[in-house]
Parts: structure tokens; sequence; C-alpha cells
């Protein structure tokens, strides 16, 4: 019986030990992509490898390297980064399927495809784009990240074709109020709530 109580607490604190491994890589990959998104994207490509069973080491690798496509750096490395993106989209995908976070990077990783090169990837992408933020808000559509995203590519591909944006402004408002209605819940995705408050401005 003390034999088995051993083993059970060394267990206990293994898994503890290990909890703790992840929640600090997390938390310093999650600070790294405050400064700098490409050393982000290697410290959860390195979390990736040691939590082959969880999507979200890979969905915040792919996210970094989705911020890192917006056009701040060379072409070549924003190349590098949206293929890196994308391989590291299919990985989360391959965890969680059917997932409207995932599929809100999967849409976002399109849009900076198109902004690189509008006339390769524009008709490409485009409808598929709008598919994808669809899917995402019948699934999800309180999830505040799938309404502002949608929103913002909505109101980007009215912009384009010299629409008015205003129809869109009512959805940037819903989801900044779902953003400051939403719990921490662990490292399960929080952002975006800048970002949609940022896009907000043009509609005043």
């Amino acid at each position: 019986m003390k034999a088995l109580t051993t083993t059970l607490l060394l267990f206990i604190a293994t898994f503890c030990m290990a909890q703790s491994n992840y929640e600090k890589a997390m938390t310093k990959g999650l600070e790294t992509m405050q400064t700098d998104l490409n050393a982000a994207g290697q410290q959860f490509e390195r979390i990736t490898a040691a939590e082959k069973e969880n999507w979200l080491p890979p969905y915040y690798a792919a996210l970094a390297y989705v911020n890192s496509s917006w056009g701040q750096n060379p072409k070549e490395q924003t190349l590098a980064s949206m293929k890196k993106a994308q391989e590291f989209i299919n990985k989360t995908e391959s965890l969680s399927l059917n997932n409207p976070e995932i599929m809100v990077l999967q849409g976002l990783l399109n849009t900076c495809y198109i902004q690189y090169d509008s006339s390769i990837y524009g008709m490409k992408l485009s409808g598929s784009t709008t598919a994808i933020y669809e899917k995402a808000l019948a699934m999800a559509p309180k999830n505040p990240r799938v309404v502002s995203s949608r929103a913002k590519w909505l109101m980007g591909s009215a912009r384009f074709f010299g629409k008015d944006v205003t129809p869109y402004c009512g959805q940037l408002e819903t989801a900044i109020s779902l953003f400051k209605q939403e719990k921490a819940d662990g490292f399960m995705p929080s952002w975006g709530l800048e970002g949609a408050a940022k896009a907000q401005q043009d509609c005043k």
C-alpha cells in the first residue's frame, strides 16, 4: 500500500511538473509575441513538438506567423512566414476539426496572401475566404474573433469595390461587446479586441 501511495505521489508530482513546464513555455511564447513574432513562432514550434496531441501550440505558432505576414517584412520573408502559417494551421486543424478559432486563422492567412499579391490570389481565395467566415459564424455566432474578423474581411471587400462600409460597423460594435464579455480560460484564444477597436475607427 505504501509503495502504491509513493508511486501515485510520484506520478502526480511528475504530471504537475509537466503541466508547469507547459504553462511556462506557453506563457513565454505569448509574451514573446508582443516583441518578436518570429521568435514566438519558433517557441510554439518547440512546444508543438513536445505536446503532440494539443491543438493550442500549433494554433499559436500559426497565429505568430500570420501576424508576421501583413507586409511589414521583405516579400521573401513574408512568403516564408505565410508558408509556415499554413503548415501549422494544417497541424492544429488535424487536432481540432471544425474549430471556428482555426477557421479565423485560415481566413486571416488567405487575406495575407491576397494582400501579398492580389493579381494571383484575389480571385483564387476571395470566395473561399468568405465561405470560411460564414461557416465559422454559423458555428460560433458569439465568438468575438469570428464576428470581428468576418466584419473586417467584408469591410475590406466593400472598400475594394468602392462600396459603403457602414453596414459592417454594427458588427464590429457587436464584436467589441463580445470581447468585453469574454472571460479568460487558460491558454484559449482571447486576442482581437485591439484590432476590432482599430477597425471601428473607419466607421467614425
